[in-house]
């Protein structure tokens, strides 16, 4: 899938007043022109978050988070800046469009969204077969997962028939819809129901969406598979997808510990949420992926993995902690006693056990040493060798230099082996795994979604010394005098400018007036980078009018007007001389004849736009 065109994130912004959003998720007081609130986002007593309907962007002044429209979606929601977007998009009536063509047709979103309507009604089918099937009710209240429990996590129940889901489904959506579903499938002899004779948990993803379904056979004895996932396809990708997920946003022990339990199933998960563990999720019946403990890493600081303590508990937590180590997670490992899963031990054995055993979790890497050496005697010259080279090609895919040479420290003295040969080793595999890395991104002509978002950016002290505070003044009267930022670009470059931020920031500040003829800096985020978002926030912070920064903006007296207008020209022009002669600009007269504009040596200035 393509980038979003950068002309329909402004229209997303745009129909999607700031206000508007943010109020409904915490309730905004008006103070004067300024909307304020305790912070959602740090724990505090006096409101210091303020949402600007004139600059259309928030700010505490508490915890320095600020952003736009979409970037309070994403940090509140816990959201990517594409989900933010598309969340958007529906909330305000925008069809996104997408850069050369390489998004979904208009077609293939119409699919999407007929067949997420179809999910919700699968959903209500299945609640509804639930209510009716007193087996399977039984089955659910001897689990202690029936009545309200049922109803929180929308348990449900498929009918152990061929055809009634499909025959339904053929009379209220189109076949296209049907298949991208995944609810029934087509073959030789007709359409037949995916899930049958099964108890249904529908999987959401990060928005809350139905996706997909997992269920569990009601009946023991069948020789079936006990579970079952959706099948792969349009709306449904288990391995970038977590069981629970949408639940984190709103985890109070989230906030607390500020850690995601990954858990093993269904069950697990509905088990501790009910105990009071609301910060559990768990993959879709296969091995942790890099994209879950990403999307994991999204609600909170580290993760724990939770794993039965059998043999197949075991494996399945060192798969999993290879995959967090190599990612560099902050993570640690609880190994329940033998014979035990969380779904057990929470009922059996109560909440305050279940809380111990989390207490006592190891870090990650001490129980990958401990699988190693459990394995491996390391007395033997040999075997030491193997451990050796399968610790150093876990290592090897650190993405991160220091955490490689951390792991190899700590590897070199559990192995007993020099410091000096487990980093030669462990940079041997690194190199292997990046050029294997490299071939196949070549080979599979990756196509990013979308350029990564930074984080809500923060404000730190001010960098640059005097120059860059000088430029940070003028760009503050453009925005107090938006008008002349129609010439401005005559006058000066941004090429100018002393810090790359403030290159940026110009630059969209100069778009931004030609595409739409006002400077909204909401709108200006949406595009700017790190440095350029935190140069965004300085420049605002002093500035003396809070109103509507278009072109009719900031009315004075027309003449006052005039002269400071006049005066912020004279200024531009000054600051182009001086990045002329003291070498800011290097190539500055090339870069303007390449964009067709004029010097600030030939250009007149006008007193009047």
């Amino acid at each position: 899938m393509g980038r979003v065109a950068r002309e329909s994130v402004e229209e997303v912004r745009r129909a999607n007043d700031i206000v508007d959003v943010v109020n409904a998720y915490v309730p905004l007081q008006k103070r004067g022109s300024q909307f304020w609130v305790n912070c959602p986002f740090h724990d505090e007593k006096t409101p210091s978050f303020t949402v600007s309907p004139t600059r259309q962007t928030y700010k505490c002044f508490g915890c320095s988070e600020y952003g736009n429209v979409i970037d309070f979606v994403m940090k509140y929601e816990k959201l990517d800046f594409r989900e933010a977007l598309e969340k958007l998009a529906d909330r305000g009536g925008v069809t996104l469009q997408f850069e050369g063509g390489r998004g979904p047709s208009k077609e293939e979103r119409s699919v999407r969204a007929r067949a997420l309507d179809m999910m919700d009604w699968a959903q209500r089918g299945f609640v509804s077969n639930l209510a009716r099937n007193e087996d399977a009710q039984t089955y659910l209240e001897a689990r202690g997962l029936g009545g309200e429990v049922a109803e929180r996590w929308g348990l449900g129940y498929a009918p152990d028939e061929y055809h009634r889901q499909s025959d339904a489904a053929l009379k209220k959506f189109d076949e296209d819809t049907i298949l991208a579903t995944g609810l029934c499938k087509k073959n030789e002899r007709g359409w037949y129901d995916f899930f049958r004779g099964r108890i249904t948990f529908p999987i959401r993803d990060p928005r809350g969406r139905i996706v997909g379904f997992g269920a569990r056979l009601l009946d023991p004895e069948a020789k079936a598979q006990k579970y079952v996932n959706s099948a792969e396809g349009l709306l449904f990708h288990k391995s970038k997808l977590l069981y629970g997920v949408d639940t984190l946003a709103q985890s109070q022990r989230l906030k607390e510990t500020r850690r995601v339990l990954l858990m093993e199933g269904y069950t697990d998960v509905i088990a501790a949420h009910e105990a009071g563990f609301d910060n559990a999720v768990a993959p879709l019946g296969t091995a942790l992926t890099r994209e879950q403990v990403s999307l994991a890493h999204r609600y909170g600081d580290g993760v724990t993995l939770v794993l039965d303590g059998d043999a197949a508990g075991l494996n399945a937590a060192e798969r999993g902690v290879n995959v967090v180590l190599e990612m560099g997670a902050d993570a640690k490992v609880v190994v329940l006693p033998e014979g035990k899963d969380p779904y057990d031990m929470l009922r059996n054995d109560g909440p305050e056990a279940f809380g111990k055993a989390l207490d006592g979790a190891r870090d990650a890497f001490d129980f990958k040493l401990d699988q190693i050496r459990s394995r491996h005697d390391l007395s033997r010259p040999v075997e030491a060798e193997k451990a050796l080279r399968e610790l150093a090609d876990m290592i090897g895919r650190a993405e991160s230099p220091s955490l490689r040479e951390l792991y190899a420290r700590r590897a070199s003295t559990a192995l007993n082996v020099r410091e000096g040969a487990v980093i030669r080793a462990v940079e041997a595999e690194h190199v292997k795994h990046s050029e294997l890395a490299a071939r196949s991104a070549q080979s599979a002509q990756a196509w990013d979604d979308e350029p990564e978002r930074p984080a809500v950016a923060k404000v730190t002290e001010a960098p640059g010394g005097a120059r860059a505070a000088h430029e940070r003044d003028v760009l503050r009267a453009l925005f107090e005098h938006p008008r002349v930022v129609g010439s401005a670009e005559d006058v000066l470059a941004p090429e100018c400018f002393s810090m790359a931020g403030l290159r940026e920031l110009y630059r969209e500040m100069l778009n931004a007036w030609d595409e739409h003829g006002e400077l909204v800096p909401g709108a200006l985020l949406s595009n700017l980078q790190h440095e350029a978002r935190l140069e965004l926030d300085r420049v605002l912070e002093h500035l003396r009018i809070p109103g509507n920064l278009g072109a009719n903006a900031g009315e004075l007296d027309v003449e006052a007007r005039d002269e400071e207008e006049r005066r912020l020209i004279q200024e531009l022009h000054r600051l182009a001389n001086s990045a002329q002669k003291n070498g800011t600009a290097q190539n500055l007269e090339e870069l303007r004849q390449k964009r067709g504009v004029k010097t600030a040596t030939d250009h007149k200035t006008r007193p009047n736009h």
